[in-house]
């Protein structure tokens, strides 16, 4: 029997309860088991039950950093002080377990840090539980998908317990609905005989009536999520839970808050897709760290603080929009830190197991300028380069380097939409420009940020244009040409040769590159002259008159169609173009 850390107050025979001989738990929103904690209670202590907030989530990773948050826990601590109990349990498996050794420490400290004088985690008391029992292999059973129960996995292993087999349901909800009957199904299913317990997860399953004929039948002990809860949350407070049949309510508690097993060190974020040369990190340097955080009160005070406490001195900030429950934050940091240090600094902060969440690569120092500075930079680059804005190599370069891309390549078809680490981008050219990179997926707003570049470096200048009254009332629109009238110039050309003597020939002699050359003339510019439906009924440029006398100036070349001559459009065509020679 544990020794009372708080006398029993009796009178008439009947035990009263002292102060802080109650425990207060806190559970998850969904949580509908109340009374199965009860039973694992004396008479001699009480419960205190308060629930985290509501999250409209299955039960995935998600939901349980959800429930795990550090605000909500908080909260939930200093509500459930109120009555004084001794020590704050925090009742849920996949909360304590979902972000490994750090995160369930982190809860601890919490919950410490909110008031409680002695704090556990149901997932800390499962370790507490198999070493009293000595049981360093064990098979779990769990409600989970496969995913939150290889977590729980992780975290064991962390802890030096290895698992030798696991059962998920694949639950997703309504997890209290499980019967016994399934759960002695799973238990029959997961147990080897390498095992030296069996671990059945999560509080919101039921399993108290089942606990002592299941370790008959299998030969060894059974623990079940709240029955390590109340099991350590009651020896922290020096009472003894109550579990005919079960193994484990016989075992001493270890004491309150000592680490029961040394927890192997969990290994380092693995290296970015850039690597510093030889492997090793330099010190002083620059680092760009792309976060993914929920879009949530406090998530970036609490990175920016642990980046500064670190040594991390945050020189730029950028948030990139990812999705309705999420946002990318994007940090540019100096200092001496190692960027395997950094890493983990922000991985402990995000509690995050998905390589994705954290990335963490060597930055240019060019990258401290703001986005939109070094955006209209690249423009600017792009368009006075003598290719054009329409080449596709230089379009790709200023790609490559706004979205810090490693390469960006002219494809004919575009990628795969479901690949986050490529982008494509129609060019003008009709071509796709793809960007790829390996380090991070490519954000909402990078690729707003992409498609604003393009259309910038690829829009034509807008070109003065000369409206024009005839004299007999009509007026027509005079604008340089593009270059893309070569078709319209030709049928104009025909329809001005049509019926002369020497149409044929005439012809004959102009070519699609003469047409192009008359529309893009090496000397001043050529205008193409409109009616109101479109249509083109006159064009004028200058001309080389003489190829073989350099020395011989331009001459001006006009074509009218014959429905408009005799309305002075030749001659106002004529004074345009000498305009453009002397200025």
């Amino acid at each position: 029997m544990a020794e009372q850390l708080y006398p029993q107050d009796t009178v008439w025979g009947v035990s009263g309860h002292e102060p802080g001989s109650g425990v207060g738990v806190i559970v998850p929103y969904d949580f509908a088991l109340d009374r199965e904690l009860w039973r694992w209670v004396p008479d001699a202590s009480s419960l205190h039950v308060t629930r985290t907030p509501f999250v409209a989530s299955p039960v995935t990773a998600d939901q349980a950093r959800a429930i795990s948050d550090p605000e909500p826990v908080r909260r939930a601590t200093r509500d459930v002080l109120v009555p004084e109990p001794g020590v704050v349990a925090f009742a849920c498996t996949s909360g304590s377990f979902v972000d490994g050794v750090t995160g369930e420490r982190a809860l601890v400290d919490v919950m410490h840090d909110a008031g409680a004088a002695h704090a556990i985690t149901t997932a800390g008391a499962l370790v507490a539980a198999c070493t009293a029992l000595g049981a360093q292999r064990i098979s779990v059973v769990t409600p989970y998908v496969d995913d939150l129960t290889g977590k729980l996995e992780q975290f064991l292993a962390a802890h030096g317990i290895a698992t030798v087999e696991r059962i998920g349901l694949g639950l997703l909800g309504q997890i209290w609905r499980v019967s016994y009957s399934e759960v002695v199904r799973a238990v029959r299913a997961a147990d080897d005989p390498d095992a030296q317990a069996v671990f059945i997860s999560c509080t919101n399953l039921a399993t108290y009536d089942v606990i002592a004929e299941l370790e008959r039948e299998v030969g060894k002990p059974v623990l079940t999520a709240n029955q390590v809860t109340m099991w350590a949350a009651l020896g922290a407070v020096g009472m003894q839970a109550v579990g005919p049949g079960q193994s484990l309510v016989a075992c001493r508690v270890p004491e309150p808050d000592r680490p029961v097993l040394r927890a192997v060190p969990e290994p380092l974020p693995e290296p970015s897709a850039v690597d510093d040369p030889g492997g090793v990190d330099a010190a002083p340097t620059l680092y760009k760290v792309r976060v993914r955080l929920p879009d949530e009160s406090g998530a970036l005070a609490r990175l920016t603080g642990a980046v500064a406490e670190a040594g991390g001195n945050i020189l730029g900030l950028s948030v990139h929009g990812q999705d309705s429950r999420s946002v990318v934050d994007e940090m540019l940091v100096g200092g001496e830190l190692s960027r395997a240090r950094l890493t983990a600094v922000v991985r402990g902060v995000v509690r995050a197991d998905d390589p994705e969440a954290v990335r963490v690569i060597a930055a240019d120092p060019h990258e401290l300028v703001d986005a939109p500075t070094r955006a209209l930079d690249l423009v600017s680059q792009v368009r006075t380069q003598d290719a054009g804005a329409d080449d596709s190599g230089a379009l790709a370069q200023g790609l490559a380097v706004l979205l810090s891309a490693d390469d960006v390549t002219v494809e004919t078809e575009a990628p795969d939409p479901a690949d986050e680490h490529a982008l494509g981008l129609l060019s003008p050219c009709g071509n796709w420009l793809v960007a790829r990179r390996g380090w991070a997926a490519f954000t909402v707003t990078e690729r707003a940020r992409a498609d604003g570049f393009l259309r910038a470096a690829t829009a034509q200048p807008r070109r003065a244009g000369y409206e024009v009254l005839l004299p007999d009332g009509e007026e027509v629109l005079a604008t340089p040409a593009t270059g893309d009238e070569v078709a319209e110039l030709d049928t104009l050309l025909r329809t001005c040769l049509a019926g002369t003597p020497d149409d044929a020939a005439g012809l004959e002699s102009w070519t699609a590159a003469d047409l192009r050359a008359m529309l893009l003339p090496p000397f001043g510019v050529c205008l193409v002259v409109r009616i109101a439906d479109g249509h083109l009924v006159a064009a004028g440029a200058l001309l080389q008159a003489d190829e073989t006398d350099p020395e011989a100036g331009p001459e001006p070349v006009i074509l009218v169609h014959p429905l408009y001559r005799g309305l002075h459009l030749a001659r106002w065509l004529r004074g345009k173009l000498a305009a453009t020679v002397t200025t």
